[in-house]
């Protein structure tokens, strides 16, 4: 597992400003970042529990932006979407630093031990 904050920030930013021809992008891109977030050699628990509800906040954005039905709901109600999915995005960031802190530092204590 590698983190890019790039990825990240590139993400959060694409969800904080994206209009609903942007918004079409988000799924794809969530996807290939959540992918290269899970880790096969130490997979974590915490961030498949997140998956649930990072999806349901996307949907319910893409939704609420018009992204399926050309069709938006009002702006307070697009806003509120979105900042629910910008909470859920926030959350699995932090903890997918949080895992890849964990890979390096057992990373280095299998290497320490081979020595």
């Amino acid at each position: 597992m590698t983190i890019d904050s790039m990825d990240a920030i590139g993400l959060r930013n694409l969800v904080a400003t994206c209009d609903r021809q942007d918004a079409l992008s988000i799924p794809k891109s969530l996807s290939a970042y959540v992918t290269d977030m899970l880790d096969a050699r130490q997979p974590s628990v915490y961030l498949v529990d997140l998956l649930p509800s990072l999806s349901t906040a996307m949907q319910a954005f893409l939704t609420a932006i018009g992204a399926f039905n050309l069709s938006p709901l009002p702006e307070p109600e697009v806003t509120s979407r979105r900042n629910r999915l910008l909470e859920c995005l926030d959350t699995f960031i932090d903890e997918a630093r949080l895992c890849q802190q964990s890979v390096v530092f057992m990373d280095t204590i299998s290497a320490a031990a081979h020595r």
